[in-house]
């Protein structure tokens, strides 16, 4: 094999099995590393979807509170405001009879203006006690003429009423109190909460108040978030769900449904032990898709919202965490492939530089290797010296040199020999003969002596010369 051809074919062979090699071990790394990753990244991704729902939840009560907030602001402001203007009147009413009339009438002119102020919905009207405990306008009843004690009177959570309203109206001359009733004139036994604005009326140390039951406001606003909650769409099977403390469904798989007791008593339970955390928790559970009869490993994050004795909740079906790392998975082998096509474009590309660049070198190996061959031929045939100058490897320089070295020696050695030879020639009389007895060489001297020359003796025996 010549040495072009072995070193092109090893630049060849050598760059295409580290290139191949590298892709190769790039791939498998790759690859493992996605395999280790993988669980890590199946935990991360489920955490991520458990953070997305107790997101969703998280903003659910958000957005209840919120709106919760609003509504008990806009009734607050509405006593605020209608107490601010009984308080004018009781003030007016007092200022202009000081003079004219008596303590006990104007307090009673005082009573009677605020029992005759009526309110739109006429289930509201203003309350007035004194400081001490005499009830003077009660459940819109004007008892100026008997002493009713209402001090130790309590609501349904045995909170002292009159003892609370009138400790807000001496230290802080005004504010709210909450109270929980059964409602006048109704035959529902139910207690429902009564917000109460009171504001000290100093003139007889009194406090004047009216309260608003907020239960129907509170229904209403329920409603709309009910409405609102079955509008929300969510991506792939998730949905949010609603349920109340006591058991009943009002969203069931993302839609509003007729108020109605769980479907499963024993998922409910469940969930309402989990929803008691104040922060809201996770629970894990087999559980149907919705259009579906098919159960599937399911978490979901649920929360109470107490004012409405709500459970809050939404979660995610583990079998599409499953699909998108599919999916996930699907576009790494994507990926790999279009590496591979991408390679071997890259990979042909590089295979045609290195052809031409090794039969490049080849060729050019080649050529130092012919001029260095015909140098040596000419130096063994002719022993002349080989021209350095058409030699570029140095390497090849340095052998060049070694040989016409060897070439002046050998030239040298030649030269005296061949002196030797011709005076053993001129001067010593010598023949040669082979096995029959010609001869086959003699010297000059030889032919000097014997008066032949050289041409009659080859190949004649010595009998000629006697």
């Amino acid at each position: 094999m010549k040495l072009s051809k072995f070193i092109t074919k090893f630049i060849f062979i050598t760059a295409f099995s580290s290139i191949i090699a590298a892709f190769l071990i790039s791939i498998f790394f790759q690859y493992q590393n996605f395999k280790n990753e993988f669980n890590h990244y199946k935990k991360e991704f489920t955490e991520q979807k458990k953070k997305e729902v107790k997101n969703e939840v998280e903003m659910l009560h958000e957005i209840i509170d919120y709106r919760e907030k609003v509504l008990r602001k806009k009734v607050e402001d509405i006593l605020k405001e209608r107490v601010n203007q009984a308080y004018n009147l009781a003030m007016d009413i007092y200022n202009k009879n000081i003079d004219i009339k008596s303590e006990e009438e104007r307090k009673y002119l005082i009573a009677k203006s605020l029992q005759d102020f009526k309110f739109k919905d006429h289930n509201n009207y203003f309350f007035i006690n004194s400081n001490k405990g005499q009830a003077i306008l009660f459940d819109n009843k004007i008892t100026l003429d008997t002493y009713v004690d209402v001090w130790n009177l309590k609501d349904s959570n045995d909170d002292y009423i009159i003892q609370i309203q009138a400790q807000i109206a001496k230290e802080q001359k005004e504010g709210f109190v909450t109270n929980k009733f059964i409602k006048p004139n109704s035959n529902d036994k139910n207690n429902y909460s009564k917000i109460s604005y009171i504001k000290l009326f100093e003139p007889f140390d009194w406090h004047i108040g009216t309260g608003e039951y907020i239960d129907e406001l509170t229904k209403n606003n329920q409603e709309e978030i009910i409405n609102w909650l079955d509008t929300l769409k969510y991506e792939n099977s998730s949905y949010s769900f609603l349920n109340t403390t006591d058991g009943y469904t009002l969203i069931f798989e993302g839609k509003k449904v007729e108020p109605k007791p769980h479907l499963y008593p024993e998922l409910f339970k469940q969930q309402l032990e989990i929803s008691k955390n104040p922060n809201g928790d996770f629970f894990e559970y087999k559980f149907k898709k919705p259009n579906s009869d098919e159960e599937f490993e399911k978490i979901s994050f649920v929360k109470q919202y107490e004012n409405y004795n709500w459970i809050i909740g939404c979660g995610v079906y583990l079998d599409e965490i499953e699909k998108e790392l599919l999916r996930k998975e699907a576009i790494f082998k994507s990926n790999i492939n279009q590496q591979i096509v991408s390679m071997f474009i890259i990979f042909l590309f590089i295979l045609l530089a290195i052809y031409f660049i090794s039969k490049y070198l080849a060729d050019f190996i080649n050529k130092n290797i012919k001029n260095l061959i015909q140098s040596f031929s000419k130096a063994a045939l002719k022993n002349e010296k080989i021209d350095t100058n058409t030699l570029t490897f140095k390497e090849f320089i340095i052998l060049a040199n070694s040989l016409n070295k060897t070439l002046e020696n050998k030239n040298m050695v030649e030269k005296k020999l061949q002196n030797y030879i011709n005076i053993v020639n001129q001067n010593v009389i010598i023949s040669s003969t082979n096995i029959q007895g010609f001869i086959t060489e003699v010297s000059e001297a030889f032919c000097e002596i014997s008066g032949y020359k050289k041409d009659e003796l080859i190949g004649k025996s010595h009998n000629i010369v006697r």
